[in-house]
């Protein structure tokens, strides 16, 4: 509608003027709204404040001088559009410099409660010519909250001639009892193909020349804003003569092109600090700008873990050359350390920023990258000891340096670093309330504290046992928690064992190798220590006593012998994965307390 609006202007005029919508059908991407403008035109049900909220650039003053010019239009059609012929019509096009009827206000400068005052003036007296006296407020939030008070009587029972129509990018900041006497409108963010799909219909009426990639390019850099994309149209049209190509704009907009943060990513997969460093270098030297680099390379990495996640290159916004790029690439990395690298990226671009010295920030970043190469996620580790544990293990774990026949691990370990792991495996859970003793065989500490007799304590049991939590919870704060109302009981074989509460049964239970060991330290003896519920104790005249039947058969050498530490048959190769993915150093049993 360029030609229609702005016929005798002689000038260049920037495109977002000399295209703006001349009617509602032209607006891009809001029909929901448009329509509904529409239809309360045609059918007469006018409001008398409307609020139009979104981001920039994607219609909304656009859409209110639309609205005022419906409104008064002296020769409106019938489906509501504006006619554009009227002097009503072209004086509103002509951002109502003329217009007596329509004010455009910018709340951002004329925001004070004076300003308001002169407003509130205005509104007494009827339209000049027209049918409606129209007030168009851009950046209604930017008002004070005495400015908005002195309008809110105003704004709730306006004269019938009076019509509010307010913009605003921050509809939050608006008060409750502003929002409450208006009809909210919400403009979404325009996609890459409705701006791109109007880019190109625009160089098509200006005979200006541009293939599909830039337009998909300035789309993108407009960020949902039409406006911001025109802009972007006129800088490259003027630079590239109106022959736009995406060769030229790579250099007028400095771009780190996609081929460049594949082979950044190339460079950390293989591990390539010295090539990545001077990479980076030649860059810098080229010119680009580092907060550009770093978001493209958040971007990068987010649409690594996309193709990565989906199998697919659809949900990434990028031309389908580049996606074709994704989709052969994705295959060289793992979903974990993608996941990890964008984490630490993500924390880099926020302390950015801050940072004095963003070029070291950006070079620590690339180096630290490399670190995350070739992570295998943690459920695969696990999985795997498992499956040796059972025997099943079919060699998924990637080992590096041999297992000898000794035990030990050759190169690639460091001379220095003697790393070594001990293995013990726990014994089998038995059923709940059978009586599960443990012995303890390791030796006490060269010089233990004075030692108490078991068999001199038996009467008594309670108050070495209250001595015994009392050394734990300065220990083991949470074992103590679980253990404080427990008590030592006796059965009629003479066992020890530890009464406790039904519902605590199974967390004591995790703690019960602990529990012996202190209690034979305790006692300066090796003792077979029991778990009991409360709930399993008979009591009877002649004392505490285990009920038999409410478990199974206890075999008598788990009373009296103590349990051996057992190793698996593939010892070996599970010290290699707990060395290799989980550092693992070798302790000595004796130093644990």
């Amino acid at each position: 509608m360029a030609e229609e609006l702005f016929p005798e202007h002689d000038g260049f005029l920037v495109t977002a003027r000399k295209w703006r919508p001349g009617q509602f059908d032209d607006v891009t991407s809001q029909e929901f709204i448009t329509k509904t403008l529409r239809n309360a035109i045609k059918n007469n049900r006018i409001s008398h404040a409307y609020l139009f909220s979104g981001p920039r650039g994607v219609g909304k003053t656009t859409v209110a001088r639309l609205l005022a010019k419906s409104l008064n239009c002296t020769n409106r059609q019938p489906n509501g559009e504006p006619c554009n012929v009227c002097d009503s019509c072209r004086e509103i096009t002509n951002d109502n410099r003329n217009h007596p009827d329509v004010f455009e206000i910018d709340g951002a400068s004329n925001r004070n409660i004076e300003d308001v005052r002169e407003l509130k003036e205005k509104v007494k007296y009827g339209p000049v010519r027209s049918k409606y006296k129209i007030f168009i407020i851009d950046e209604v939030h930017m008002l004070t909250g005495a400015s908005f008070n002195a309008l809110l009587k105003t704004l709730e029972e306006p004269p019938p001639y009076v019509v509010f129509i307010f913009a605003t990018t921050s509809p939050e900041k608006v008060p409750l009892t502003i929002l409450g006497r208006c009809q909210k409108f919400d403009f979404k963010r325009l996609t890459i193909d409705e701006i791109s799909s109007r880019l190109k219909y625009i160089a098509g009426e200006e005979k200006i020349k541009v293939d599909n990639e830039s337009l998909f390019f300035i789309a993108k850099k407009g960020d949902g804003s039409m406006r911001d994309a025109q802009g972007l149209f006129d800088m490259s049209a003027a630079y590239c003569d109106n022959d736009i190509s995406f060769e030229k704009l790579k250099s007028f907009f400095n771009l780190a092109q996609s081929d460049v943060y594949f082979t950044i990513s190339d460079l950390v997969k293989n591990k390539n600090a010295k090539g990545l460093l001077n990479y980076f270098d030649s860059l810098m030297d080229k010119g680009y700008d580092m907060q550009i680099f770093l978001d493209g390379l958040t971007e990068h990495y987010r649409n690594l873990l996309i193709v990565c996640s989906t199998g697919s290159a659809e949900l990434i916004i990028e031309s389908e050359s580049v996606k074709q790029k994704y989709a052969e690439n994705i295959s060289k990395f793992t979903q974990l350390e993608i996941i990890n690298s964008l984490k630490l990226i993500l924390q880099t671009e926020y302390t950015f920023k801050y940072s004095s010295n963003q070029r070291t920030l950006i070079e620590a970043l690339l180096v630290e990258l490399i670190k995350f190469t070739d992570t295998r996620d943690i459920s695969q580790i696990l999985e795997e000891l498992r499956e040796l544990g059972s025997g099943n293990y079919t060699g998924g774990s990637k080992t590096t340096g041999t297992m000898q026949s000794g035990g030990s691990i050759s190169a690639p370990l460091k001379n220095e670093t003697k790393v070594q792991v001990t293995y013990e495996q726990s014994a089998p859970k038995q059923p709940a309330g059978k009586i599960e003793p443990v012995s303890v065989t390791q030796a006490v500490n060269e010089n233990p504290a004075p030692s108490v007799s078991f068999a001199s304590a038996e009467g008594d049991l309670n108050t070495h046992w209250l001595s015994i939590k009392d050394q734990i919870k300065t220990e083991r704060k949470w074992v103590y928690s679980i253990i404080k109302d427990t008590t030592f009981e006796q059965d009629e074989k003479r066992n020890l064992l530890i009464r406790v509460d039904d519902t605590s049964f199974e967390l004591i239970d995790g703690y019960r190798d602990y529990l012996a060991g202190k209690i034979s330290k305790y006692f300066g003896q090796s003792l077979s220590v029991g778990l009991v519920k409360s709930s399993e104790f008979i009591s009877s005249n002649s004392g505490m006593h285990y009920d038999e039947s409410s478990s199974h058969e206890t075999d008598e050498s788990i009373l009296t012998e103590p349990r051996k530490p057992a190793q698996p048959d593939n010892f070996d190769k599970i010290r290699s994965i707990l060395i290799k993915d989980f550092h693992g150093k070798e302790i000595n049993t004796k130093d644990i307390n």
